[in-house]
């Protein structure tokens, strides 16, 4: 009796396998039909040339809008609490706070006074032509 030696065979279908992969997988998979779950008819042809991959190493484009300074951070704030306050009294709705039942939270009672310099939000963020 003859032995069969498989060890050419293996390396014959592994070399194969390498080979098939190397091939754009793309053309591959479109030539499956979609019944055997390949692409469905109705999908938009490939593009011609692949698209370019964007530049890692790239720095991005300086913003227009400056980071804002603690002063502004801080009116932001202020203002934001202020709204949020007026909004609540407005609904009746104030904040439950951690004083007993029988006290009064005086920050509740009054709104926090709005900074003389204030400016609205929309100002805040646009770029100052003075700086």
């Amino acid at each position: 009796m003859r032995k069969i030696n498989l060890t050419p065979m293996l390396a014959l279908g592994f070399a194969a396998v390498l080979l098939a992969a190397c091939t754009s997988a793309s053309t591959i998979t479109d030539s499956i039909p979609a019944a055997a779950g390949g692409l469905p008819a109705n999908i938009p042809a490939r593009q011609a040339t692949e698209p370019e991959y964007p530049a890692v190493n790239a720095m991005p484009q300086r913003r227009e809008a400056l980071p804002l300074t603690d002063e502004e951070i801080k009116r932001a704030q202020a203002e934001l609490t202020t709204l949020r306050q007026q909004q609540e009294e407005r609904a009746g709705t104030a904040p439950k706070s951690a004083a007993p039942p029988g006290q009064k939270n005086a920050s509740a009672a009054k709104p926090a006074k709005k900074p003389k310099d204030a400016k609205p939000a929309a100002e805040l963020t646009a770029k100052d032509p003075a700086k």
